[in-house]
């Protein structure tokens, strides 16, 4: 129990010195989120790479147990392959969100990544062999424990991902599913999990001073998607070695806030057929703050929620089968009436939900029916300059906000000209124009053709969805053969479009 203490004390203090170091190193570097957006709940500039202070203050107690002779040492060192799935995966996560934090990456990429982490971790013993549940016998997974595991550990670590959007709020729920993971190390003598968790919630707690309303530095991403690897892989080592029937069920129970959360939005989004890494302002702690309460207040309730999953996952080690279904029920009853009272759970919005939907894709059809009209009226169009009239006369049907072309070609000594720009069609407040590019640059021979074509749209980069992109990429195709009807023999050149955020509208 000395060890246990040490490790907590050890990171905690790591915590507390490092984090205002991480702070610092945020807003040298330009990682602040600024609070602009419409789903942002802070007004305040706040740094947001906190994760590299949990990080470094969870590792420094556990890898610091190899530099002292005991027997965690021992146990850590005879179980080397996890130790390398845990320390090799955490570190690709924390550098994954560091580079999000710094610089943006892509939802499908950081996907892929999660997915191949996950990966890497099964088969270094990070595994779900089975489910075992309190309504009989356990159930063996086989084939299909891969796809389990690797779905545990991604949708682990994009909950932790998405509940993060309070001061405070991530920080504190990956406290309390630490304490029960650490709970659960103790009873079932797992040394590794005990282990681990008591170093995660010494970090957690010192990062917690500086995160709190009013935070002073947010986890970021690297802090989120280090939480949510470090959480799932000690839960699938807890379970792995837990003789109880509901193994995994304590953890998962013990991250019931977030994981319902994310159940909820994507069930929200694929209704709304929305992208489903689209942010929205539907999480449980938005609809806390639509009701009237303040930061402070709506973490603290969501605490109580996890305090109460808490308990009842530390009632269910110690239950037999039949209170075990009678606590589960009793968790469904309270979640489902907590969710129908904050307004998660409604009926309105569901039918609201499925009616944007079905206009949404209505909209992509006809849209796509437009573009298709446009390409054949201007490969009719006797001239070029009639051509582009052609495409500039569609956009509002598109709802494109903002067309620019420039172009030349040239054939031998003679240099065609071509120009146009539509005026914006709306913009909106704290908006911003972003253009998707497509160059119009060709060789071959004497011919050449240099310029390019830019569709713009108002708006924020996560709401940048455009599901008919290869469309667009089509017009430009078509109104670049065009300008080659003043040369013969013109071939195809490939297209790459381009994002690019030019002015505040």
């Amino acid at each position: 129990m000395l060890t246990y203490l040490v490790a907590f004390f050890l990171s905690a203090i790591c915590a507390l010195v490092l984090t205002p170091l991480a702070r610092d190193f945020a807003v040298a570097r330009g990682a602040v989120d600024a609070g602009t957006e419409e789903r942002k709940v802070h007004s305040v500039p706040t740094p947001r790479v906190g994760g590299i202070a949990i990080a470094v203050a969870f590792a420094v107690p556990v890898f610091g147990l190899f530099f002292w002779d005991n027997d965690i040492s021992k146990v850590y060192l005879a179980d080397a392959p996890q130790l390398i799935g845990l320390a090799g995966g955490a570190l690709v996560m924390v550098l994954l969100g560091l580079v999000d934090d710094l610089r943006g990456v892509r939802p499908r990429t950081k996907l892929l990544v999660e997915v191949l982490v996950a990966t890497g971790a099964y088969f270094l013993g990070y595994s779900i062999a089975k489910i075992a549940t309190p309504f009989g016998a356990p159930i063996e997974l086989g084939w299909l424990s891969y796809p389990v595991t690797v779905l545990w550990i991604v949708g682990i670590v994009n909950a932790i991902n998405l509940i993060d959007g309070l001061d405070g709020l991530a920080t504190g729920i990956a406290l309390f599913t630490v304490a029960i993971l650490f709970v659960l190390g103790v009873v079932h003598h797992n040394i590794i999990v005990s282990t681990t968790a008591i170093a995660l919630a010494g970090a957690l707690v010192g990062f917690l001073r500086y995160n709190f309303n009013p935070a002073s530095i947010f986890m970021g991403d690297s802090g989120s998607l280090f939480l949510g690897y470090a959480l799932a892989v000690t839960a699938i080592s807890g379970s792995s070695k837990s003789s109880t029937v509901v193994s995994l069920l304590i953890p998962l129970l013990a991250m019931g806030v977030p994981v319902m959360d994310t159940l909820l939005a994507i069930i929200r989004r694929f209704l709304a057929g929305r992208h489903l890494f689209e942010a929205d302002r539907g999480h449980v702690h938005h609809r806390l703050l639509d009701r009237g309460l303040s930061q402070r207040q709506a973490v603290l309730v969501l605490y109580a929620g996890c305090a109460f999953l808490a308990v009842a996952a530390l009632s269910i080690m110690y239950a037999n089968s039949a209170t075990s279904a009678v606590i589960l029920g009793a968790i469904a009853i309270a979640a489902l009436a907590f969710s129908k009272m904050i307004g998660l759970l409604s009926w309105s919005d569901l039918r609201h939900s499925v009616r944007y939907g079905l206009a949404r894709n209505q909209g992509l059809r006809e849209r796509l029916n437009v573009i298709e009209l446009t390409a054949e009226g201007m490969r009719a169009a006797p001239t070029p300059d009639l051509a582009i009239q052609c495409l500039i006369d569609a956009m509002a049907q598109l709802q494109v906000d903002r067309l620019v072309l420039s172009a030349d070609v040239h054939t031998g000594t003679k240099l065609h000209h071509f120009q146009a720009e539509s005026p914006p069609r709306a913009s909106t407040e704290r908006s911003t124009l972003y253009l998707r590019e497509y160059p119009l640059d060709w060789t071959f021979g004497d011919v050449m053709v240099q310029g390019r074509l830019a569709f713009g749209w108002y708006c924020s980069q996560e709401q940048l969805q455009i599901p008919e992109s290869g469309a667009y990429d089509w017009l430009a195709m078509v109104l670049r053969d065009r300008f080659l009807e003043v040369a013969a023999g013109a071939q195809t050149p490939r297209f790459q479009p381009r994002i690019v955020q030019t002015r505040p509208a």
